[in-house]
Parts: structure tokens; C-alpha cells; sequence
């Protein structure tokens, strides 16, 4: 019986024991992501920036962005991507490009384009999205090239429940309904009394 009961502790302490390391294994990484962020908004357009982030607990080493679906990227961009455009704000997808180390916590950007009101000046659709592969090493030399796709979603990233922008003023309806008082006030025509 006690030699049953020490074979059975022996199995969980093993058990345990490689399920630790299995976790640890998964966590002993660099996890690279890259996401859409708004760089700065007005009336008429909001600029954007391309943010790489290592949420890892070790640094990452020549991390690549490639583009996965070239179709959809190319149905995200405006009338506005003109090809100097293109170059300038495409540049973190060319074959040259290469981060070469993003610290465990750290995080890079660059310049990625704008929404415009005119939709002719637009780099971007609104709400676009296209996914990228993310590709990288650990500080020790290992590849990660698996990962799942990363999609980019071009969206103010200061509000999250805002509508496309149609128009520079809101309607009376739609200010009602989002209960904007003194926008109700500033659109509503002033009736003069007496």
C-alpha cells in the first residue's frame, strides 16, 4: 500500500513537474504584435502611426512585418495612395526593413498614413483592415515564423464607438442621439423672440 502511495505521489510530482516546464516553455518568449494607433486627429483627418510591441519576457531579435493578403491591402488604401505615398508610409513591409532588437516591454512605431474628410486625399479607407505575419527570433537565436496572423485595422484608436466621419457637423438627429447637448445647441437655429 505505501509503495502504491509513493508511486502515485512520484506520477503527480512528474506530472507536475512537466507541465511547469511545458508553461514555462510557452512563456520563455518573445510574443512581437503590431497594432494601429492614432498619432494625432483634427476636423479633417486623423494621422496614423504602425506600433510594434514585445509583450514577451525576452528581448526580439530581427522582427519583420510581411504583408499576408497584398489584395486586401490594396483594397484598404484610398484614392489618396499615391505612389510617394506609398513608399514613404509602406516602408516597415519592404524586404529591407528589419527591426533589429525590440526589448521584452519595449515598443517602436512609425508613421502610417492618414484618413481624410475629402475622400480624394484619403491614404486610407476608413475601418480597412488587412492581416500581416510578424516575423522574428528570440535573443537566443530561435524562429518565430508561425505565429497567428496579425490583422491591422485602420480606426481612430482614441474612441472606439465613434462612426466614420461623413460630414464636419453632426445632424440634429444623430447629436440627439448620442447626447451631445451643446452640439444640439450650436446646430439647432436660434429663434428670436418677441
Amino acid at each position: 500500500m505505501d509503495t502504491l502511495i509513493a508511486l502515485a505521489a512520484l506520477a503527480i510530482s512528474l506530472l507536475a513537474l512537466g507541465m511547469s516546464f511545458y508553461f514555462w516553455k510557452r512563456q520563455f518568449r518573445p510574443i512581437v504584435t503590431a497594432t494601429v494607433k492614432t498619432h494625432s486627429g483634427g476636423n479633417n483627418e486623423i494621422a496614423y502611426k504602425l506600433v510594434v510591441l514585445n509583450s514577451g519576457s525576452i528581448p526580439a531579435t530581427n522582427i519583420r512585418l510581411i504583408v499576408y493578403d497584398w489584395a486586401g491591402l490594396k483594397a484598404a488604401l484610398g484614392a489618396g495612395a499615391s505612389e510617394y505615398n506609398k513608399n514613404r508610409w509602406l516602408a516597415c513591409f519592404h524586404d529591407s526593413t528589419e527591426i533589429p532588437l525590440l526589448q521584452n516591454g519595449d515598443k517602436t512605431s512609425c508613421s502610417f498614413g492618414m484618413t481624410h474628410m475629402d475622400p480624394q486625399q484619403t491614404f486610407w479607407k476608413p475601418r480597412a483592415m488587412f492581416p500581416i505575419r510578424i516575423v522574428y527570433h528570440d535573443w537566443f537565436g530561435a524562429k518565430y515564423d508561425s505565429d497567428p496572423l496579425n490583422m491591422l485595422q485602420i480606426a481612430d484608436s482614441d474612441r472606439f464607438t465613434a462612426p466614420p466621419v461623413k460630414s464636419r457637423h453632426l445632424s440634429l438627429e444623430m447629436a440627439k442621439e448620442i447626447g451631445h447637448k451643446a452640439r444640439i445647441e450650436e446646430i439647432t437655429p436660434k429663434v428670436k423672440k418677441g
